[in-house]
């Protein structure tokens, strides 16, 4: 098409682009507009994310601050091994001199003997106090010294006790005890058996061993050897907490 003479299609066009570029420029502004909003969501993320980085290192300083004040009042609380190996020697001579004291009725002489270490306490009874020769039924007069140790057991909680039955090394079989083994067993579970009947001491706080005729106090060469090897061993151990 060809333009008529004395009229101009550059207005024409010129509207067409300012109203392209406006249009333009508008999309742009939106396009922007977006962007800022797109940045300023991730700022508020990063700030709320420092808020909680800082929290949490206060916390954790907090908490790391605790544990070490309640570490020091633990360590205050902390007996030296020394003071709890003295304190546990003057328990064990006070229950020797308890057990001791309750003997001197019975006329038991050497028949009964009392060790104490800071570990543990040892009371060895000998058989003439204990059992007759080749059983395990206890005799009357044992029944006191079980009921001194029993009230000792009582008084001190923190003490398991381990009740060994020991023979000497003269052969035995019967129908109950085919050896030696059997016998210092039976012995032992005895004396386990009064201390529950008797005493309702609880079980958990017991258990029993037998020895039979390996660890003597003394040779079997002789009557008088042998009878120190009859005995029954009553420790009393004392657990850590």
């Amino acid at each position: 098409m060809k333009a008529k003479p004395g009229k101009s299609i550059r207005p024409h066009y010129e509207g067409a682009a300012s109203v392209s570029y406006h249009r333009v420029m508008d999309g742009f502004d939106e396009t922007m507009d977006s962007d800022n909003n797109w940045l300023i969501s991730l700022s508020d993320l990063l700030s709320l994310l420092l808020v909680f980085f800082i929290m949490f290192v206060v916390m954790t300083k907090g908490s790391g601050a605790n544990e070490k004040t309640r570490a020091a009042e633990g360590q205050n609380h902390v007996l030296p091994v020394a003071e709890l190996n003295q304190k546990a020697d003057v328990i064990g001579e006070t229950i020797r001199d308890k057990i001791q004291s309750g003997m001197k009725n019975l006329d038991l002489g050497d028949d009964i003997s009392i060790l104490v270490t800071n570990r543990e306490i040892i009371i060895t009874i000998k058989e003439k106090v204990t059992f007759r020769p080749g059983e395990a039924d206890i005799l009357g007069s044992f029944e006191p010294v079980l009921d001194t140790i029993a009230e000792i057991i009582h008084k001190y909680p923190y003490f398991h006790v381990e009740i060994t039955g020991h023979t000497d090394n003269v052969p035995i079989n019967t129908f109950r005890y085919p050896s030696n083994w059997e016998l210092s067993v039976a012995r032992a579970a005895s004396v386990l058996k009064y201390f529950i009947n008797n005493h309702y001491i609880d079980s958990s706080r017991l258990s029993i061993k037998g020895n039979a005729d390996q660890k003597p106090v003394a040779p079997n060469d002789t009557p008088a050897n042998r009878a120190q090897n009859r005995r029954v061993e009553i420790r009393l151990k004392r657990v850590e907490a």
